[in-house]
């Protein structure tokens, strides 16, 4: 999808590593992320793709800008999904799932090794935070997936950006992206795609940037400031 957007072939960009040694020494880069899975269970339900994207930041939080260059997207076949269970999704809610992300029995069915898929995105996000609305869904969702092939879940910390939301304007409500969309006024190129997903809450994080730093300086003070948020 990132792809679509920007008409960027998938071999032009940059794998985390080499992304991370072209910023400067000085800069730090963020990873902005979301996921698109077969439902809101965190028992029940799966990963099926992972879209995210990098920020890079000046010291004390000056000034940032989004690296579309340096982007990561895949859509995962679950190692227990076979070619026969996709190409039948009989279960209502199955259905009405692959109408709000698009993504659909053939994209599933040749999508990604899952294993191969998350080691992929754990070399791409390196040592950077992970950032996204309503981060603890996310998570759990991704942690889940890591777990379920045995690999090792990445110790990267999470920030939620919906907390971050909250303290910037000033409420303690539990609003979706669509409300506070609306608020900041920022619109998504294909809401409910993890692509624009993900881009659509970068973007409302740097426009959050000029009031957050007034308050913080650095990761740890935003990672500090969500956490207070919680009631």
């Amino acid at each position: 999808m990132f792809d679509k957007f920007f008409k960027r072939s998938a071999a032009s960009a940059p794998n985390g590593a080499d992304s991370a040694m072209n910023t400067t020494h000085t800069q730090s880069r963020w990873v902005v992320l979301d996921t698109e899975t077969t439902g809101l269970s965190l028992w029940r339900d799966r990963l099926i793709s992972i879209a995210a994207v990098a920020i890079h930041v000046e010291p004390e939080l000056r000034s940032a800008r989004i690296r579309m260059a340096d982007s990561f997207e895949a859509v995962i076949k679950p190692p227990e999904v076979t070619r026969a269970k996709l190409t039948r999704p009989n279960d209502k809610r199955s259905k009405e799932n692959i109408l709000i992300h698009h993504i659909g029995v053939h994209a599933q069915t040749v999508g990604e090794d899952q294993a191969a898929a998350l080691e992929r995105f754990k070399t791409w996000i390196g040592s950077a935070p992970l950032f996204a609305f309503h981060a603890p869904f996310d998570q759990s969702m991704v942690n889940k997936a890591y777990k379920k092939v045995s690999l090792t879940i990445p110790q990267n910390p999470w920030i939620d950006v919906a907390l971050l939301a909250n303290w910037v304007a000033r409420d303690a409500l539990h609003l979706s992206l669509d409300d506070r969309m609306k608020q900041f006024g920022l619109q998504c190129m294909s809401r409910h795609q993890a692509a624009g997903d993900t881009l659509v809450t970068a973007e409302m994080l740097l426009k959050m940037l000029p009031a957050l730093r007034r308050k913080v300086s650095d990761v740890k003070g935003l990672a500090d400031l969500a956490r207070d948020q919680i009631a």
